[in-house]
C-alpha cells in the first residue's frame, strides 16, 4: 500500500446488517469489517476504508452506538453514520471524534437515498441511505476535520505474507455465535488462501458487483456485553477497553489469543497466550465482537 495513504485517517462507516437490508454495497472494498451486537439479538457492522478511491456505493448506512464510536476512535478514524444513540452522541463529544451524520447537522452533503441500490430489488427507505467514494472525495476536504494521522500515530498491528498461526488447530469452517439467533460462518478456500463469509442463510456479497469479499484474517474477540439500565430502546453496552480473550483465524488454522486496550484513545493489541505478538496475513480482516457467554466452533 502507498505509505501516503496509510497516513490518511480511515473512514469508519456504520452498516445495516438485518436480512431485509442485505446485501450491502461496498463491503468488498473495505480493509476491515467489524460485526458487533446491537439491541434485539441483531448485529451491525463497521466498515473501515483506508483508501476510498474506486469504492463505489457504500451502504446501507445506519446509526452509531457509543461502542461504535469507541471502535472508530481506536483507529483515529472519521465516523460515518445515519443517526446515533444518546450514548453515542455523548461519546462523540467526549472523544472529539469527527462524525459525518446523515440525520442531523450540516454534514449531510455526502449522503443520498437510493431505494434501488440492490439490483432488481427495491428496499425500504430506512435501508436506503448510501454514500459513494466520489462524494466523500468531493466533500470531506471542505469540512474542518484533520484528514491525516498525527506524526506520532502508531499502528499496533503488523502483517506478513502468510498469517497462518504456527501450531494452530484446524479451522476450515468457523461458526461465530453473536446471540441465540445470530451466527456468522466463515469457510476457508485453499485456492484463495482466505475465508468467505455467510450469514442469514446467504453468502456475504457486495451488491455493487455481486462479488464475495475474501478475508485473510478473522479475529473473534470476547467482550462484556450488557443491557443499559433503563434505556428506552433496550440498547447494549460493550466494554471495549481492558482485557479479554478470543481467537485468531488465518490460513485454515486458529489459535487462542488475548486482547488488551488500555484506554479509549488506544488501539487494540493482540497477543498469543504466552504474551507474544503475532502478525496478521496480508489482506482483509473480519473482526467479530461477541459476548463473553458466546463462543465459536471450528471444523
Amino acid at each position: 500500500m502507498d505509505t501516503r495513504k496509510i497516513r490518511n485517517r480511515p473512514l469508519a462507516v456504520v452498516l445495516n446488517n438485518i436480512p431485509d437490508a442485505l446485501p450491502m454495497n461496498g463491503v468488498s472494498k473495505a480493509d476491515i469489517i467489524y460485526e458487533y451486537c446491537v439491541e434485539g439479538g441483531l448485529t451491525r457492522m463497521l466498515a473501515l476504508y483506508q483508501d476510498f478511491n474506486d469504492v463505489g456505493v457504500i451502504g446501507s448506512i445506519r446509526s452509531a452506538r457509543h461502542y461504535t464510536v469507541q471502535l472508530a476512535e481506536s483507529y483515529d478514524a472519521i465516523l460515518v453514520g445515519a443517526g446515533r444513540s444518546p450514548q453515542a452522541q455523548r461519546e462523540v463529544t467526549n472523544l472529539g471524534i469527527p462524525f459525518l451524520n446523515e440525520v442531523e447537522g450540516p454534514l449531510r452533503d455526502i449522503f443520498y437515498r437510493d431505494r434501488n441500490r440492490i439490483p432488481d430489488r427495491r428496499v425500504g427507505s430506512v435501508h436506503s441511505v448510501v454514500t459513494t467514494g466520489d462524494r466523500i472525495k468531493e466533500w470531506l476536504p471542505q469540512y474542518d476535520f484533520r484528514l491525516l494521522h498525527e506524526n506520532n500515530y502508531e499502528h499496533s498491528i503488523s502483517f506478513t505474507d502468510d498469517g497462518t498461526p504456527k501450531n494452530g488447530s484446524n479451522a476450515t469452517e468457523v461458526a461465530v455465535r453473536f446471540s441465540h439467533g445470530k451466527t456468522t460462518s466463515f469457510i476457508y478456500d485453499p485456492s484463495a488462501k482466505a475465508y468467505y463469509a455467510r450469514q442469514s442463510n446467504m453468502d456475504f456479497t457486495d451488491a455493487n458487483d455481486n462479488t464475495r469479499p475474501v478475508f485473510a484474517n478473522v479475529l473473534i474477540l470476547r467482550m462484556k456485553v450488557t443491557g443499559i439500565q433503563d434505556d428506552d430502546a433496550g440498547r447494549l453496552d460493550i466494554v471495549t477497553t481492558g482485557t479479554g480473550d478470543g481467537y485468531f483465524v488465518s490460513g485454515g488454522k486458529y489459535i487462542e489469543i488475548d486482547w488488551t486496550r488500555s484506554d479509549l484513545s488506544s488501539p487494540f493489541v493482540y497477543t498469543q497466550k504466552d504474551g507474544t505478538k503475532f502478525a496478521l496475513g496480508v489482506g482483509k480482516t473480519y473482526i467479530c465482537i461477541i459476548p463473553t457467554n458466546m463462543d465459536a466452533t471450528f471444523d
